[in-house]
C-alpha cells in the first residue's frame, strides 16, 4: 500500500458532500406531512448507492457527530429487520443526534368504503313464487 492509496481528507469530504446532496435530493416529500417514509436496509443501501454492510455499520457502530459525540443511525426494529425513517438518515448524514420520538405518530386511516368479502345475492324476481325448479 502506498500513500496514494489512502483516503485524503479532501477526497473524503468531497465524497461525503456528494452523498449528502444525493440524500437531500431524494423525493421524500411525496408522502403526506404526517406520514413517515421507512426504508429497509437493502432499499436504503440502494438509494444511497452503498453496500448493505455499510448501512448495517451505520446502525451498529455509527460515527462521531458534529459536537464530538458518537451517533448511530436510528431505526425502528420490527422483529429482527430494521426500518430506517428518512429524517433519521438526514440527521445522521449531517452528524446530528436524532430522537425517534420526534417523528409524528403514524396515521391509520379507515378505508372509505368497506366492501363485503362475498358479493351480495341478487334479489329474487317479483314473480319468484311462480317459478319452480326443474327436476
Amino acid at each position: 500500500m502506498t500513500a496514494a492509496d489512502l483516503l485524503t481528507v479532501g477526497f473524503f469530504d468531497q465524497w461525503a458532500r456528494a452523498l449528502l446532496a444525493r440524500v437531500e435530493a431524494r423525493p421524500a416529500a411525496t408522502a403526506a406531512p404526517s406520514e413517515v417514509v421507512l426504508y429497509s436496509i437493502a432499499k436504503l443501501a440502494a438509494v444511497c448507492d452503498v453496500d448493505v454492510a455499510t448501512v448495517r455499520r451505520w446502525l451498529k457502530t455509527g460515527k462521531t457527530g458534529r459536537s464530538g459525540q458518537p451517533i448511530t443511525l436510528q431505526a425502528y426494529y420490527f422483529t429482527s429487520e430494521a426500518r430506517i425513517p428518512w429524517p433519521a438518515l438526514l440527521a445522521y448524514e449531517r452528524g446530528e443526534a436524532f430522537d425517534l420520538s420526534t417523528l409524528p405518530a403514524p396515521v391509520l386511516s379507515a378505508p372509505e368504503e368497506v366492501r363485503p368479502a362475498v358479493p351480495p345475492r341478487p334479489e329474487p324476481a317479483a314473480d319468484a313464487e311462480n317459478l319452480r325448479l326443474a327436476s
